[in-house]
């Protein structure tokens, strides 16, 4: 005689006994996979009940070791780390970078380069941000593009402006979802591991960077609230931008970082994180130089704006219907702007 079918009720149980087994499972196995996911969960009761979760099934999985086949496996994909330079020393004293400033809404800004005295040169480092050589087709000009969904539309520009050339290549490393403060990548295990082997496998001449578009969200960092703008979170994203440029200068790299360009959206707080990246890379001198997105991105006062005139007079779409990211014509604009600038420091020349 067959059994007759469960009931709708009884199998609405069984499906919720196995989501909640499979629940106390990746919790046992993998809980700093679930603390993560708890950090990232909306300030308030919806972190708090996370955490109410994920704390005592960390500390059940970690003191009964329940989480060491999880690691040995991830060691095991990780395999062995590839030879990598150790990360460069800030120099003292500092000097101030080079800062870039609009001068109109299309014109890319111009201005000399300063010099600093030989005791105050980064480690392997010009001694000033003039380039030690001149990119040839024979060697070219490494260029490693990093930072967030920004540079995910910025590397295609710079592939499409900078990739015509013979005496440049470049890597771009974009990532969708990023920031300093985004806890979905473990710091010192993931993103710092992460710049030392590109570093290694690049080894680039340059580093480009645009960041910010994920750093007010308010996330937690190993359990701590960061409030956007307090006073922790700007102490969170100062150490870690200085920590960043370390390990990008670790080859001997010279950094060119943009500011992140304002949105229309001014939760984006991207002045307090302009002036965070603006003090460290100053602490860096010669070794970083801070290029104003806003020359190009911006109007004439260097606000947001989201509309350009081309050359016939005709209005160009700048930014996408959100207001943070930027259309093709902006990531080009940008990647001719890094151009120039490659080419008053001397790391390639002019095209004819």
């Amino acid at each position: 005689m067959r059994e007759q079918d469960a009931s709708p009720r009884r199998r609405a149980a069984r499906l919720l006994g196995l989501l909640v087994l499979v629940l106390v499972g990746a919790s046992l196995l993998a809980p700093d996979t679930v603390d993560t996911w708890a950090d990232t969960r909306d300030a308030g009761w919806e972190r708090a009940t996370a955490r109410a979760w994920a704390d005592p099934m960390g500390n059940l999985s970690r003191r009964l070791a329940f989480d060491a086949p999880f690691r040995y496996v991830e060691d095991l994909l990780d395999g062995a780390d590839p030879a990598v330079a150790d990360p460069a020393v800030r120099p003292t004293p500092v000097t101030p970078s080079t800062s870039e400033t609009p001068s109109s809404s299309e014109a890319l800004p111009t201005g000399e380069v300063p010099s600093t005295s030989e005791g105050r040169k980064a480690p392997d480092a010009p001694p000033t941000t003039r380039a030690p050589r001149i990119a040839d087709a024979g060697q070219p000009l490494r260029v490693l593009a990093v930072g967030d969904s920004l540079m995910l539309d910025l590397q295609y520009g710079l592939e499409r402006v900078l990739d015509q050339r013979t005496d440049v290549r470049v890597e771009g490393r974009g990532a969708l979802g990023f920031g300093f403060t985004v806890p979905h990548w473990d710091w010192d295990d993931d993103v710092l591991v992460d710049y030392d082997r590109l570093v290694a496998d690049v080894a680039p001449d340059v580093v480009v960077v645009m960041i910010g578009a994920n750093e007010f969200e308010g996330h937690a960092i190993e359990g701590e609230d960061l409030v956007p703008g307090g006073r922790q979170w700007r102490e969170v994203l100062s150490v870690r931008a200085d920590e960043a440029i370390a390990h990008w200068r670790a080859g001997g790299a010279h950094v060119y970082w943009w500011t992140t360009p304002r949105m229309r959206d001014a939760r984006f707080l991207t002045d307090d994180l302009n002036a965070i990246w603006i003090e460290a890379a100053d602490g860096w001198g010669a070794g970083v130089t801070v290029i104003e997105s806003m020359a190009i991105l911006g109007d004439v006062d260097g606000s947001y704006r989201e509309v350009l005139r081309d050359e016939t007079g005709v209005e160009v779409p700048l930014r996408k219907d959100h207001g943070v990211h930027f259309h093709e014509v902006g990531a080009d604009l940008l990647a001719r702007q890094l151009e120039d600038r490659l080419v008053r420091d001397g790391w390639v020349v002019n095209r004819p």
